[in-house]
């Protein structure tokens, strides 16, 4: 808790942006400190507590908890978010490369992708929508995971209902993916389409070769870890009780930054959330997909295959 505050108010401070987290003096009770304010932001974010119950806990009023709160998820959304959820560098891909074809035998990986369901009350617009095939109502959160467990890139808030492979068709991630991976690629699961960037496991027919089965073997993903760190720290993702998509998507960022800084300042969190809201994904339309992109991608994945 306490390095997610300092980092907070140090990044107010760093801007001199402070005041936008303040409401104007009105002569009535004066307003709480900054500090005091992200203590119960933080206590909100890991906790299930209803607003009038945090404001409560922390002695203000529900509509000015809730006001600190909102503020606080725009304040990260706005001026944390691309400064902690970054895509490695060249020479930081270069070591994850390095660091996990020393431990598994497996070259070129930047990166892990997965997505997540994440628990809402029926949004008040378009809420049929968002109830996905496990009949509870959600939203997706795609995310890079790179080795040690950080978030390198976050895409959330399509419908609980929609596949995973849409979700990735439709991300900035699909567009600039490519140029960001460079020679090297990602780990997806069956959920994702197979492409020179991002390599996803082989269709099991049942007679899968035994290079093909140490792929598979090798392939494991870290993503599934990430995401249960993540839930079992910040319990506001368990299910979200905000209406409003927009708050919805903030909430879940926030949470992901939030994780970021924790993993940079080695707090530890140990304690896992029960991951059982995956919902079983069909394999991808490739009907939509470059045929030259996925003969590359196939191409690549056998040799990999071949030299395990």
């Amino acid at each position: 808790m306490q390095c997610l505050q300092e980092k907070i108010c140090e990044t107010c401070i760093q801007q001199n942006i402070s005041g936008i987290l303040c409401r104007e003096a009105t002569g009535g009770s004066v307003q709480k400190p900054l500090p005091d304010r992200i203590l119960m932001f933080l206590w909100f974010m890991s906790s299930q507590d209803k607003y009038a119950s945090t404001a409560d806990r922390f002695g203000m009023s529900e509509s000015t908890a809730s006001c600190a709160i909102r503020n606080l998820l725009t304040f990260i959304h706005d001026n944390l978010l691309k400064r902690v959820i970054v895509w490695p560098t060249i020479a930081e891909q270069q070591e994850i490369k390095d660091m996990y074809n020393d431990l598994k035998g497996f070259p070129g990986v930047v990166g892990m992708i997965d997505g997540t369901h994440i628990p809402i009350t029926k949004p008040s617009e378009r809420g049929v929508d968002y109830y996905n095939r496990k009949d509870f109502y959600s939203v997706i959160l795609q995310a890079v995971v790179r080795e040690d467990l950080r978030f390198i890139d976050v895409f959330a808030g399509y419908p609980g209902k929609v596949h995973d492979a849409r979700v990735f068709r439709n991300s900035p991630l699909f567009l600039n993916g490519p140029a960001l991976c460079g020679d090297g690629h990602l780990l997806g699961d069956s959920a994702y389409p197979n492409l020179p960037w991002l390599l996803a496991p082989f269709r099991d027919n049942g007679h899968l070769t035994n290079s093909q089965i140490q792929f598979h073997y090798v392939h494991s993903s870290n993503v599934e870890r990430a995401f249960g760190i993540l839930k079992g720290r910040f319990k506001r993702l368990k299910h979200i009780d905000q209406k409003n998509v927009t708050d919805i998507v903030k909430t879940i960022v926030a949470a992901c930054v939030l994780h970021n800084i924790c993993i940079i300042n080695n707090d530890q969190f140990e304690e896992l959330f029960n991951e059982d809201n995956n919902i079983p994904q069909l394999p991808p339309v490739l009907e939509n997909y470059d045929q030259n992109a996925l003969n590359g991608g196939a191409i690549k994945r056998l040799n990999i295959a071949r030299q395990l």
